[in-house]
């Protein structure tokens, strides 16, 4: 028994191929999750929760950060990455009028900040105040919008 194939169906099952391996790269790519770099400059959003319910807009670039709660009223900040996935943030005593909250934090050393997990889009982390009275930890989202 003789198997037949033409030089066009050959053609057609290897396009074919490489289409769908074309496709299964493309969709593969689209889902990767970030990874901690990612998110050391771009726009974010942080989402309120039941421990603060208003979201605010941040952008991040070059160890600087901008957070607007409302439009009108910005918070500027620093980070200093102490690796990717860890940073201490202070308040930018050069462009904040810095109330008792943000002073003592700033006098403390600032907000350890701690990645636990990224999922997609979504940064989970737990920021980390503490002086030699205080110990207060606020876990929270950050997520990339750009």
């Amino acid at each position: 028994m003789a198997i037949y194939c033409s030089y066009t169906s050959v053609a057609n099952n290897m396009n074919k191929l490489i289409l769908h391996l074309l496709m299964i790269i493309g969709l593969s790519s689209c889902g990767q999750d970030l990874k901690c770099s990612d998110f050391k400059n771009g726009k974010f959003l942080i989402p309120g929760d039941s421990i603060y319910p208003i979201s605010s807009i941040i952008i991040r670039k070059d160890g600087r950060q901008v957070e607007w709660e409302k439009v009108g009223d910005s918070t500027h900040a620093i980070i200093k990455y102490l690796d990717d996935c860890n940073w201490i943030l202070t308040y930018d005593t050069e462009l904040n009028e810095l109330d008792e909250l943000e002073q003592l934090i700033n006098d403390s050393g600032g907000v350890k900040v701690e990645v636990l997990e990224i999922k997609g889009d979504t940064l989970f982390y737990n920021g980390i105040f503490k002086n030699d009275t205080l110990l207060f930890e606020q876990p929270g989202t950050i997520i990339k919008l750009k």
